[in-house]
């Protein structure tokens, strides 16, 4: 089997694994949560993203990777990161910016993984000595994607009760 049919299916497990998850044990422990409490943790688990820095480290990775896809890819979920983290502390405060940080938050972190999957596939990088990234992108990296889909659900839903 080449890698490109191992990501994918490995990808397309885990994305089922991880819909099963939400939908039998989070979702139903969620959906009745103020808005507040229920991106919490959403927005936490991308605080995480400051290891895209990775992607820039020297003698990390393939040499042939286009610096310029490294360098975007890992300041990218760099900000991400910080813009998590700073969602964190206005959701936990209920701070009155906390909403609109969260939709800045997942606009930029959702915007960088929908930039970044297609050049992986595109660059085949999954053809390459990717280490740990290779885990990273099968599991945090769909966690991450999925977890931006439910918070910009959460989001368009609390606009309309308004």
């Amino acid at each position: 089997m080449n890698n490109f049919i191992i990501i994918n299916l490995q990808a397309l497990t885990g994305t089922v694994a991880i819909i099963l998850g939400f939908k039998y044990w989070i979702q139903p422990r969620i959906s009745k949560l103020p808005i507040h409490e229920a991106l919490l943790p959403f927005v936490y688990l991308n605080t995480f993203r400051y290891l895209g820095l990775s992607f820039m480290a020297k003698e990390q990775f393939y040499n042939g990777f286009p610096s310029d896809f490294l360098t975007t890819v890992g300041l990218l979920d760099f900000a991400t990161s910080i813009l998590a983290i700073s969602s964190v502390i206005a959701l936990k405060n209920k701070w009155n910016f906390a909403i609109p940080l969260v939709w800045i938050f997942n606009i930029v972190g959702f915007g960088d993984l929908i930039s970044a999957f297609p050049q992986f596939f595109g660059l085949k990088l999954y053809n390459h000595d990717l280490g740990f990234i290779w885990i990273l992108f099968v599991t945090y990296g769909l966690t991450t994607f999925l977890s931006h889909i439910y918070i910009f659900y959460r989001l368009i839903s609390n606009m309309r009760k308004v």
